[in-house]
């Protein structure tokens, strides 16, 4: 498992620049302080190939409140982290293979119930005209603010749950660890070389990196990207 900085140690040593360190991130000068910054960057180039990367999927919950049928990201919680969702890329509302749930909390997880996922413009011709009844809520919908929205408005406090996209991991300290698969750390080494390669016109570390960084790309997609499934039969 890399961190920040023994990544960034063995990026040197693979670029084969001569000397020793880098001993820390920050206060870097010269081609250690190029190799730090091409490590996080390459690690946010990696995060960012594909929107739907397995690892960046995480469940979440949230506290409904009477009357309040609006909720932004920071109002869930992180399954993982046990506070309040901080790096937010999108909601997975509309997977219908997995779709969102709720329950009306002093009732218990045992009543819980699907949610059923309307599109925003959908969604405000049912409940956003007229005046409306608070009830169970049956859809959730999403604004083009990022903000769930339930219909009808709740009429107490229910637990919704579900699945959402992280955004970016920025790299920063020492010993920040990648949120990806451990297996696959060297991948930011090969992306880092990449950057290295270009700037240093370095032909050798540029094609190592691309046929090597290939490779374990290639690994990485598959077992981190859903398979392509066919679609059912039409009726």
């Amino acid at each position: 498992m890399a961190t920040y900085l023994t990544g960034c140690q063995d990026l040197r040593r693979e670029c084969e620049v001569g000397g020793t360190g880098p001993s820390a991130v920050t206060g870097q000068t010269g081609i250690l302080a190029r190799l730090v910054a091409w490590y996080a960057s390459a690690y946010k180039d990696i995060q960012s190939r594909h929107p739907n990367w397995r690892w960046m999927r995480v469940g979440f919950t949230l506290s409904t409140s009477s009357g309040d049928d609006s909720y932004a990201y920071t109002d869930c919680t992180d399954d993982l982290t046990s506070v309040a969702i901080a790096r937010f890329s999108r909601w997975w509302a509309d997977d219908v293979g997995d779709p969102w749930k709720i329950y009306l909390t002093s009732a218990g997880v045992s009543t819980e119930r699907y949610l059923i996922f309307l599109q925003w413009n959908y969604f405000k011709k049912i409940y956003k005209i007229g005046s409306q009844t608070n009830g169970y809520p049956a859809h959730v919908s999403i604004d083009p603010q990022n903000n769930i929205r339930l219909g009808p408005k709740p009429d107490g406090t229910y637990t919704v749950s579900g699945d959402y996209q992280r955004g970016v991991q920025a790299l920063a300290a020492d010993g920040d660890t990648p949120d990806f698969p451990s297996d696959y750390h060297d991948l930011i080494v090969y992306y880092a070389m990449e950057k290295y390669g270009r700037n240093a016109i370095a032909p050798e570390a540029l094609e190592r990196a691309l046929t090597e960084g290939g490779r374990l790309m290639r690994s990485l997609e598959l077992n981190q990207l859903h398979a392509v499934e066919l679609a059912g039969p039409l009726v």
